[in-house]
């Protein structure tokens, strides 16, 4: 008979934190033991799901569910239960057992241990110059305890992401070892979005289904941005537990929660600048509130807090920009300041939705909207309206800010899917909450969505997807090998198609697996394509490392590019992209080159490098003064004043790099000073004719 009390649960949670653990050690273990070979194995799983391939398992599981509904109607629905509600409940049930702490730390440690496992091949930077940039400011936090960028303060651009970096150039034995460290990190922050995720989801969503949201959510393709030094990695976690602290805010406005929220922005604005546009989806949401609950005053004035902090915050920004005070975040302040064409933000909006309407698998989409009809009414919840409220406003600025990149100078013409995937756990927890909540669908909005989203993908045009790259729109890149897989139909014609049948399923589908099911396949089929493998191998890179190796403890290195002087020469041509990339990889996998020059011809690394000059005597001058570095790293066919302690042929590396580039480490005699001019370009490593 019970007496009542409540049974302790320390022991209970110790036993989940127990296990909890020895998955983490588990998979800590084996990616650390059997990396190498896991890695292959499942790359080659997973780029062999091609389009075609993707295609055709949509195909076969279309058939299947058409089948079982006609079924269904001769076996007065039994079958057709037994495939979507029950067995989706059974599911759900099972991952509900699950504790939270187990079930999470299963999640994440599972889903970051695939991503280092698929980023191993990754091995070279691909993004110029934002990689290098973020690598230059890390090592230089690390190594002078201040975001330097060509030995200047830099607060432009992010601060907070190559803060987060800079532990792996600060331990790790070089910037080859800093540069697999930073992969890991950043496939450990993607994957942590699934606890934010999770956490949201339990606003409105039973355990078991917020468990499957946060599965799905590290699923996505964008994932794949862990390969990068970039941003997106640590954006991801961040922006949605920001969602997750505007949903508490609007919900129930306390101070504290208002401070949060603040504190939240600022950190966003810190990782990447364009964050600044989330300020108004803030204000958005406030006065959203207001309009549904019929007095915008009384909202605004419970949320005294958060709006003063924004306006200070304006005020002191708009100051700083009228005075031309350089300010964190001031990366951003081209776009701020530029006029746009509405036709052009329209065109721009429309694209970039229709793209990533495929890469959702365009019921999660589609049913954004009557999953917001449903969270916004009048009898919604507290809870439900403050979801619907944070992600309509969100997904919104988001939506802002890419179209205002895509239709500036800056957007180059093409898709920005990369900026835009940050909302997909908003969208994911919305779609869970309409299937949670029966797939109501009221028929006129229904057929409106229908028929927007064919019009969406419509809208596409064929030749902007083709010249976007796979970094930018890795949906883009899906499109285009499934055209050159299938080269008589043309792009258009596939998303139009695509988007018809998921206007199909939105309008006709009763079970909660399809639109499930939908997305799995989409994110699988594009990640399929994601190949950022480099030419370089893991050992190949810790070979670059050289000048870090060479180098005295506690010492750093200034790396001059010299530039072709001597195009007369044979074998010139392929000689100077030998060399240029031997000076980019050198800067980028040496944690303690952390200042750059150049004298005819600028770093090809897409940054900005102060030009050097030659003044009487051979006397190496910057900004008019001589040059008085401890350490420098030059081409070896220039002699300077000084002792070589190291030389670097990159034909050391294997027969595909014979082009004769090779870079020479000295102990500078200062000021650093030429003997002569340059040597004659050198021949092939190999011995063979150009």
């Amino acid at each position: 008979m019970s007496d009542g009390r409540r049974r302790p649960v320390g022991p209970r949670l110790l036993a989940e934190l127990g296990i909890a653990a020895l998955i983490v050690f588990a998979i800590a273990f084996t990616v650390h033991l059997w990396g190498a070979e896991l890695s292959h194995a499942v790359r080659e799983q997973v780029l062999r799901f091609r389009p075609v391939i993707a295609l055709k398992t949509a195909s076969v599981f279309g058939v299947v569910v058409v089948a079982l509904r006609l079924v269904s109607k001769k076996t007065t629905g039994r079958v057709a239960l037994v495939f979507g509600n029950r067995t989706a409940r059974r599911w759900l049930g099972e991952l509900a057992r699950v504790p939270t702490v187990v079930a999470l730390t299963g999640i994440v440690m599972l889903a970051a241990g695939l991503r280092i496992l698929l980023v191993r091949p990754e091995t070279e930077p691909k993004v110029f110059g934002d990689e290098v940039l973020y690598t230059e400011l890390a090592k230089n936090i690390a190594l002078h305890a201040r975001p330097l960028l060509r030995g200047h303060l830099e607060l432009g651009y992010s601060v907070l992401y190559p803060l987060f970096l800079s532990p792996a150039y600060r331990l790790a034995s070089d910037g080859a070892g800093a540069f697999a460290a930073a992969k890991t990190m950043n496939a450990v922050a993607m994957a942590a979005t699934a606890i934010p995720t999770y956490a949201l989801g339990r606003r409105v969503l039973s355990h078991g289904w917020s468990l499957g949201v946060a599965a799905l959510v590290v699923l996505e393709p964008w994932t794949a941005y862990a390969s990068f030094t970039m941003t997106e990695s640590l954006f991801l976690p961040s922006f949605t537990a920001f969602a997750l602290v505007l949903v508490l805010m609007v919900e129930r406005p306390t101070s504290g929660r208002q401070v949060l929220v603040l504190l939240m922005l600022a950190l966003l604005v810190g990782i990447r600048p364009q964050a600044l546009v989330l300020t108004a989806s803030v204000i958005a949401a406030i006065a959203l509130k207001g309009l549904l609950n019929g007095s915008l005053g009384r909202v605004a004035h419970e949320h005294t807090v958060v709006l003063a902090g924004l306006g200070l915050g304006l005020l002191a920004g708009s100051i700083m920009l009228i005075a031309g005070i350089s300010l964190p975040a001031d990366s951003a302040r081209p776009l701020l300041t530029l006029a746009y064409n509405p036709i052009g933000l329209a065109k721009w909006t429309l694209w970039n939705l229709a793209v990533y309407e495929i890469a959702l698998g365009v019921i999660t989409l589609a049913a954004f909207p009557l999953a917001l009809h449903g969270l916004l009414r009048r009898s919604a919840s507290d809870r439900d309206r403050a979801l619907g409220i944070a992600a309509l406003t969100l997904t919104a600025g988001v939506l802002l800010s890419v179209s205002v990149l895509s239709a500036s100078r800056f957007g180059y013409g093409i898709l920005h899917e990369r900026n835009l995937f940050y909302a997909t756990p908003l969208l994911l927890v919305c779609l869970a909450h309409w299937i949670a909540h029966g797939l109501q669908r009221p028929s006129i909005m229904t057929a409106t969505v229908a028929l927007g989203v064919v019009v969406l993908a419509a809208s596409l045009p064929g030749h902007v997807v083709q010249i976007t790259d796979n970094v930018d729109s890795p949906t883009a890149a899906w499109l285009n090998e499934l055209e050159n897989q299938v080269s008589n139909v043309p792009i258009r014609a596939w998303t139009i198609g695509i988007a018809a049948v998921g206007a199909v399923a939105i309008v006709l589908v009763r079970r909660p697996l399809v639109p499930i099911i939908a997305v799995v396949l989409s994110f699988l089929a594009v990640t399929g394509t994601l190949d950022y493998s480099g030419a370089l191998t893991p050992e190949q890179d810790r070979a670059l490392a050289w000048v870090d190796r060479a180098l005295p403890n506690g010492a750093s290195a200034t790396l001059i590019h010299l530039g072709l002087s001597r195009p007369d020469q044979p074998c010139s041509k392929s000689a100077d992209n030998a060399q240029k990339a031997l000076v980019v990889w050198t800067e980028f996998f040496n944690a303690r080159v952390d200042q750059v020059g150049h004298v005819s011809a600028p770093v090809p690394d897409n940054l900005p490098s102060p030009k050097l000059t030659i003044a009487s005597g051979g006397i190496v001058h910057e900004h008019g003064r001589p040059l008085t570095p401890t350490y420098a790293v030059i081409d070896s066919r220039q002699p300077i004043l000084g002792r070589r302690l190291a030389r670097f042929d990159l034909a050391t590396l294997g027969p595909e790099w014979q082009g004769g580039a090779s870079l020479t480490l000295w102990q500078v005699k200062p000021p650093l000073g030429f003997l002569a001019h340059a040597q004659p370009l050198p021949p092939r490593a190999d011995g063979q004719a150009c």
